[in-house]
């Protein structure tokens, strides 16, 4: 699992380099405050890679995501601590039925492992401190942490980072077992599917992560994290429609609470920010209307 995690690394940075190089898009230039926070950024992209990566060969699939479904409760409560900002307790009751409903629809296997449950938890946490620290990065990158610093460029310097930290893990793990490792993968595939194989992979797992990153640049980390935890579900539909896997009743009742919560969500998060929006512009009116009184009673004296 660390291995490819790497190699996913690795293409996903030469992909940024490609784009960069042939001026498709413009090269991001980082000061030495950006590269300090992108550096910190690649550390947690990183190990929320590696840790998924281990969780699902420690374990049946299904178990990891269940896990992960509760990714949207790290991210509620780290970007609490990172920003200091408290939403409406209520926001936070409408995240039950998205990691209940997407657990219940991925639940079918019930085997236990401490490692995948232990890995997948740290890629839970590790995944929230990167989308929280990235969405700060974001909102300051006026040029405080450099030039040409987008929502893409941001995470292509992210994950070219995440690369290269990501090769001791990987050379310590796995590493002196990587040439035993790829002989077994020969076995049931040629040498050019397996290496397509992880191209592909690679690629696609850059441009879903890319497109978290143009959504993370316009909405609050906990929103982003509840989309991700939807994902879970798409992935279900998916295997049905492209792998005509035949979809359990289960299933069927946890993708539509998980869909429906996530509505719940949404409408709950901007019912409580249109009545602190009113609220502020009331006190706003107050105070200009005590100003005027005051200036027109002192006029008055």
């Amino acid at each position: 699992p660390l291995t490819v995690g790497s190699l996913q690394f690795l293409v996903g940075s030469l992909y940024s380099l490609f784009l960069w190089v042939t001026h498709i898009r413009p090269a991001p230039v980082l000061t030495v405050t950006g590269k300090k926070e992108v550096n910190k950024v690649g550390f947690y992209h990183m190990m929320g890679q590696e840790l998924s990566m281990m969780s699902l060969g420690a374990g049946p699939v299904s178990f990891t995501h269940i896990v992960k479904a509760l990714e949207p409760f790290f991210s509620a409560v780290v970007s609490a601590v990172v920003f200091g900002k408290w939403m409406h307790p209520m926001v936070y009751a409408t995240l039950i039925p998205v990691v209940g409903g997407v657990a219940y629809a991925c639940l079918k296997e019930r085997s236990f492992s401490w490692l995948a449950f232990w890995t997948a938890m740290g890629s839970n946490l590790a995944f929230a401190l990167r989308a929280v620290v990235s969405k700060s990065a974001l909102d300051s990158a006026g040029g405080e942490l450099g030039q040409n610093l987008n929502s893409v460029n941001l995470f292509g310097i992210v994950t070219i980072f995440a690369f290269l930290q990501s090769i001791p893990l990987f050379l310590l793990g796995e590493g002196l077992s990587f040439i035993e490792l790829w002989k077994k993968a020969m076995n049931s595939s040629s040498s050019f599917e397996l290496v397509k194989g992880l191209i592909v992979s690679g690629l696609f797992h850059y441009l879903n992560n890319e497109v978290m990153y143009l959504a993370l640049s316009n909405v609050h980390p906990v929103t982003l994290a509840v989309g991700n935890t939807m994902k879970r579900v798409f992935i279900v539909v998916a295997s049905v429609l492209v792998f005509r896997n035949p979809i359990t009743v289960q299933a069927a009742i946890g993708s539509t609470v998980g869909i429906g919560g996530v509505l719940l969500y949404s409408l709950t998060k901007q019912y409580y920010e249109d009545l602190e929006k009113r609220r502020l512009e009331k006190e706003e009116k107050n105070v200009k209307q005590v100003s005027t009184n005051w200036f027109v009673n002192r006029g008055q004296k």
